[in-house]
C-alpha cells in the first residue's frame, strides 16, 4: 500500500500494474479500495490502476474536520500524486461518491483526462444526505442530531414507508450506512468535509464535448438511489456519451460493470485509446 502525504491528510492507495495508461479509481461511501477487486481482471500490461481509499475511509485520514476539502486542495493533492507516480495523462473511474470525485477531477484537469467511467455517480443530481448536510443553521443541526441520535429518525422512516412514501430499498441503504455510532459519525464528517466538492456540471459538459473525451455512464435498472432518469438531463447534453443500464441494483453495479467491460473490452479499448 502507498500513502500520499500532505498537510491536510494521508491518502492511501494501492498500485496495480506498471503500464503507461494510468487509471484513478474512486469507490463509494462506506467502502474502501477493496470495492474494486472485481476490476482487477481488466488490468493489462499497458495499464496501471491506482485504487484509492477516499478520506474518512479505509486507511486514509483527514487531519481536521474544520478543514473542508476544497477544489483547490484536491487540485494540489492530484498534482502531488502525478509528481509522485510520474504520469501526466490519466483515466478516471468512479462509483457513487467516487463518481463525484471523478467529475471534480475532470473539471480540474480536463486536458489530461483520456476517458471517464462513471457508475451511478453522485454529484449530478444531488442526493438526500448531501442536501441535509449542506443546509445552513438549524437544519444542519438537525442532520447532526439524526446522525448521533437515529432511533426516532428510523421510526419516522418506517412510518413513511408504511404509508408508501419511502421505498424499502432506500430505507435499507440508509440503515446499512448507519448501523453503528462510528458509521454514523463517518456519514456526518464525510459530507461536511466534502461540502465544497460540487461538480460544475455546465463546465464539465462543455469540456467533454470540446475535447471529445470518451465517457461511459453505467446505471442499474433496480437502483433506486441514482437512476438513469435522474441522470438523463446530464447525459443528454453529451452526444458521444455511452449510457449503459445493467440489470442490477446500486450495490452490485461495480461488479456488473466489470463483467460488462470484460465482455466488451475490445470496443471499450478502442474508445479509450
Amino acid at each position: 500500500m502507498e500513502f500520499l502525504e500532505s498537510s491536510f491528510g494521508h491518502l492511501a492507495y494501492q498500485k496495480y500494474g506498471d503500464g503507461k495508461n494510468v487509471h484513478l479509481l474512486f469507490h463509494g461511501f462506506g467502502q474502501n479500495m477493496k470495492a474494486y477487486k472485481d476490476f482487477l481482471p481488466l488490468l493489462t500490461e499497458n495499464d496501471t490502476f491506482l485504487v484509492f481509499d477516499i478520506f474518512y475511509h479505509g486507511q486514509s485520514s483527514w487531519k481536521s474536520v474544520n478543514q473542508k476539502l476544497t477544489k483547490e486542495i484536491w487540485r494540489e493533492i492530484i498534482l502531488e500524486l502525478k509528481k509522485k507516480e510520474g504520469f501526466e495523462n490519466f483515466h478516471l473511474i468512479g462509483y457513487s461518491m467516487g463518481g463525484k470525485f471523478s467529475l471534480v477531477t475532470f473539471e480540474l484537469f480536463p486536458c489530461y483526462v483520456k476517458s471517464m467511467i462513471l457508475m451511478a455517480p453522485d454529484g449530478i443530481k444531488t442526493g438526500f444526505w448531501y442536501n441535509m448536510a449542506t443546509f445552513p443553521g438549524i437544519l444542519n443541526k438537525l442532520f447532526k442530531h439524526v446522525i448521533f441520535h437515529p432511533k426516532r429518525f428510523f421510526r419516522t422512516m418506517d412510518f413513511l414507508h408504511h404509508l408508501g412514501l419511502l421505498q424499502s430499498s432506500f430505507i435499507k441503504f440508509v440503515k446499512s450506512q448507519m448501523q453503528s455510532r462510528t458509521m454514523r459519525a463517518q456519514v456526518y464528517f464525510t459530507w461536511n468535509v466534502f461540502k465544497p466538492l460540487k461538480p460544475e456540471l455546465g463546465l464539465i459538459i462543455t469540456m467533454l464535448r470540446l475535447n471529445q473525451v470518451p465517457v461511459f455512464l453505467f446505471t442499474g435498472t433496480y437502483d433506486m438511489m441514482i437512476t438513469t432518469k435522474n441522470l438523463f438531463r446530464f447525459s443528454s447534453k453529451i452526444p458521444h456519451i455511452q449510457s449503459i443500464e445493467l440489470p442490477c441494483g446500486h450495490n452490485n453495479l461495480i461488479k456488473e460493470t466489470s463483467l460488462y467491460l470484460q465482455k466488451n473490452k475490445k470496443e471499450v479499448n478502442i474508445a479509450t485509446s
